[in-house]
């Protein structure tokens, strides 16, 4: 029976880790999420929204939003150039060329609204595995209360008097 007991106390203090860590991670998912989506507000990035958005004062702050704004500037981009190597043509980068010097910002534009894609990624993925955490430190607490019990219950005198 003590072994029956020292596994539900590890599978007790395995549950409150995963419980504590899945917490931490949850709450880091949506601290960085917020981040992200306050450092996109502040930019004021409006392309790919609607006119009624823009009227409304809404601007890109969400994966979904900034994804569209990549894709969008991504066409815009390349209708200048289909590739960079296309806008160039062998010869080497002008920045004195408005041509070159506009696809050049744009392209930094969509790395940098890609950037923030993957960020939210990021973000959505390590909230996700908390919760994951979470309902595995759950699941352990639960054991671990079974456990407890069946100990308890195999201690008692009825069971071992039979």
């Amino acid at each position: 029976m003590k072994t029956i007991k020292l596994a539900a106390l590890v599978v007790l203090l395995l549950g409150i880790i995963g419980l504590g860590i899945g917490g931490a991670f949850v709450g880091i998912g949506f601290m960085k999420n917020n981040q992200i989506a306050t450092y996109l507000r502040a930019e004021k990035i409006t392309l790919g929204l609607s006119a009624d958005q823009i009227a409304k004062g809404d601007v890109v702050d969400n994966i979904t939003q900034a994804q569209n704004a990549a894709q969008l500037l991504t066409k815009h981009r390349q209708s200048i150039a289909p590739t960079y190597n296309d806008l160039l043509g062998g010869k080497p980068y002008d920045p004195t060329n408005v041509t070159e010097a506009t696809y050049a910002q744009g392209m930094n534009l969509q790395t940098n609204i890609y950037t923030a894609v993957l960020a939210f990624g990021l973000a959505e993925s390590i909230m996700a595995d908390g919760a994951f955490m979470l309902a595995a430190g759950i699941a352990f607490i639960v054991v671990a209360v079974v456990l407890f019990k069946l100990a308890k219950t195999l201690d008692s005198p009825k069971i071992n008097n039979r």
